[in-house]
This record gives structure tokens, C-alpha cells and sequence, in this order.
């Protein structure tokens, strides 16, 4: 009797630690992802040199699989990126986790991939989280979309001609998410108060620029309104 004892009492103990190491294991798929994304993080990694004279580096298509890999797995990795975002030490692959985050649907990682797409030191991340972004579509993002207008990274593209020039990949998504959440949400004033500037917005402007053409064209609405009513009051 003591013997069968002796044995539940181990079940007890042992079955309970067998379950948590079991959820605490990452998924499989996760350590192939981990191997794929310190390799585009890696600044040994000559696809991500960002002297090359092209629109798209070959490491944020490489990203945008990895996040889609992600994507297509599902909400069952958020655990295994969370955790591996509390101990990751690299700041670019922190970032990178965080934008996987985001992806997966985490509502406390939208906010975050925001500030990486804004102030992150690496551009690939940036890009990665405008993209990523862009595609959840989440009216809380539009101030930080207008905020991206302002982003100094480019590439310089020289096509097929002779002509370079600067081509700002953060910028144009931006500018293509702002129209995109402005459509989405016809009733919010705010969004639909940047519509027309936003048409009429050069690849080269920033956020600066395009503030500047706002006030400029509400000082000649009021100039305007102002020389009518003066006419107005000046007919007999």
C-alpha cells in the first residue's frame, strides 16, 4: 500500500512539471523563424547593405515572407514571441519581434510597432512595421502614419534610365496607409480634414510641408471670405 502510495504522490508532482515545460516549449516553426530573422539582423548579412541602388533590399522581402510565415501560423506563436521579445538582447531583432507581434494581432504591440516604425535606429524594421501597419488597417495608427511623413531614410533609384533619384519607402507607405484609413473612415473629421493635401502631395514632401500648405490655403480661405464680405457691405 505504502509502494502505491509512494507512486501517486510522484504522479502528482511529476505530471504537473511535465505540462508546464510542455507550454513553456517553443513550436517548432518558431526556432526555424528565430534562425531566418537574426540573419536579416545580422549587420554581417551583405543583403541588407542599404548602399545599393534599388527600391527594395533583398532583406525586407525576406521580412515581409518571415512576417507572413508568421501570419500564417497564427495567434498560436504570440507566446513564443513574446517571450523571446523580454530576453531578446539585440535591438534590431527586439524591434523585428515587436512588428511580429503587431502582425499576430497583439493589441499592446500595435502602439509599439508605431514607435519602431518612427524612431527605430534600423530602416529594414522601420519599413517592416510601416508594412505591417499599413495592413491592420487601425484608425490609432493614422497619427503615426502622419508622423512617418517625416521619415529621412532613402534609397537612391536609378531605373532603367539615367535619371536618379530619392526614393523614400517609408513615406510613400504612409502616404498610401493615410489615403487607405481616410477611405475606411469617412465619418472621423480629423482623417477626412488631411484628404485633399494628401492628393496633392509630392513623393518629396514631409509632413512639414504638407502642414505648411494647409495653413496657406486656410489663410487664403479666410482672405477670401474676408474680401467678400468687404464687398458686401460696400454695395449700396
Amino acid at each position: 500500500m505504502s509502494h502505491d502510495r509512494f507512486i501517486i504522490a510522484l504522479l502528482f508532482v511529476l505530471v504537473p512539471g511535465l505540462v508546464l515545460n510542455w507550454n513553456e516549449r517553443p513550436i517548432p516553426a518558431f526556432a526555424g523563424i528565430l534562425v531566418r530573422l537574426r540573419h536579416e539582423c545580422d549587420p554581417a548579412n551583405p543583403e541588407a547593405d542599404y548602399h545599393w541602388s534599388q527600391r527594395t533590399m533583398p532583406t525586407e522581402r525576406k521580412r515581409e515572407a518571415i512576417i507572413e510565415d508568421c501570419r500564417k501560423i497564427g495567434t498560436s506563436l504570440l507566446p513564443d514571441v513574446r517571450r523571446q521579445m523580454t530576453q531578446e538582447v539585440d535591438d534590431e531583432m527586439r524591434g523585428m519581434l515587436t512588428v511580429i507581434a503587431a502582425a499576430l494581432g497583439d493589441e499592446a504591440s500595435i502602439e509599439s510597432a508605431g514607435r519602431q516604425m518612427i524612431w527605430s535606429d534600423f530602416p529594414a524594421v522601420r519599413i517592416s512595421a510601416a508594412k505591417t501597419l499599413r495592413r491592420l488597417q487601425d484608425r490609432r495608427t493614422f497619427e503615426w502614419f502622419l508622423d512617418a511623413m517625416d521619415d529621412g531614410h532613402f534609397v537612391v533609384n536609378g531605373g532603367c534610365g539615367t535619371l536618379r533619384e530619392k526614393f523614400y519607402p517609408v513615406r510613400t507607405i504612409a502616404r498610401l496607409a493615410l489615403r487607405e484609413l481616410i477611405a475606411r473612415h469617412p465619418d472621423d473629421r480629423v482623417m477626412q480634414g488631411w484628404s485633399g493635401p494628401l492628393e496633392g502631395m509630392s513623393p518629396s514632401e514631409t509632413l512639414e510641408d504638407l502642414s505648411r500648405r494647409m495653413r496657406e490655403a486656410k489663410m487664403r480661405e479666410l482672405e477670401a471670405l474676408v474680401e467678400a464680405e468687404y464687398r458686401r457691405l460696400k454695395e449700396p
